[in-house]
């Protein structure tokens, strides 16, 4: 398994690395949306849309049966709207925005995910919390994770990539720029907004946890 778990076959045309692309404005619209969305979730409802911070709670609400609070409701509808938006993202950007799996051994991937789940429960906070929500209100121990994280990410492909020579055989080089597709950022803002109109027709006592701007 060892000799294995840091091999990666050579990558053929049309996997991930060799297709992939600079989006800048795809990449920037959808920046400029999840700002929105986490702006507007603080000033109105003083909510903080860190997607660990909400996802960890609520799942283990479910697991140990606690009632449905407030918070659980939100919660809910919130990565529930997460699905949608994946769904949406799925249908309009399917390439892109779920390429293949790297060939990289499955224990490879495990070690990975039980690091990152580690590391966010460790910094008490994911790149949402930290990166998009607690930079902005110039919280110290979001700016204390944030450049860790990056410089640990950096050492991380230094003493891999360059050290220790892992996926050296596959040729890596900086991304071709990608023609603009119309399709899914107007996709994309337009599947938002019939989300955002639909707050309007929930019953009134979800629409108050689920969207107070429109309550």
């Amino acid at each position: 398994i060892s000799q294995n778990l840091f091999q990666q076959q050579p990558l053929k045309k049309g996997d991930p690395v060799s297709r992939m692309a600079f989006t800048p404005f795809e990449s920037g619209v959808g920046g400029i949306m999840i700002g929105l969305a986490a702006a507007l979730a603080f000033l109105v409802d003083g909510k903080i849309t860190g997607i660990s911070g909400i996802a960890g709670p609520f799942l283990r609400g479910l697991v140990f049966c606690e009632s449905w609070t407030e918070g659980q409701v939100w919660k809910g509808l919130f990565l529930l709207g997460l699905v949608f938006g994946g769904l949406a993202n799925l249908g309009l950007n399917k390439d892109f925005a779920f390429p293949k799996a790297f060939a990289y051994h499955p224990l490879r991937y495990i070690i990975a995910g039980i690091c990152v789940g580690s590391g966010t429960r460790l910094g008490r906070g994911c790149t949402s919390g930290h990166g998009i929500c607690g930079l902005p209100r110039f919280s110290l121990r979001s700016w204390i994770a944030v450049p860790t994280s990056m410089a640990v990410a950096g050492v991380t492909v230094a003493v891999t990539r360059h050290a220790l020579k892992v996926d050296v055989q596959n040729p890596w080089k900086v991304a071709a720029t990608e023609a603009v597709q119309w399709k899914f950022p107007v996709g994309a803002l337009a599947v938002s907004a019939v989300f955002a109109a639909s707050m309007f027709k929930l019953p009134a006592k979800i629409r108050t946890y689920a969207a107070p701007l429109v309550s």
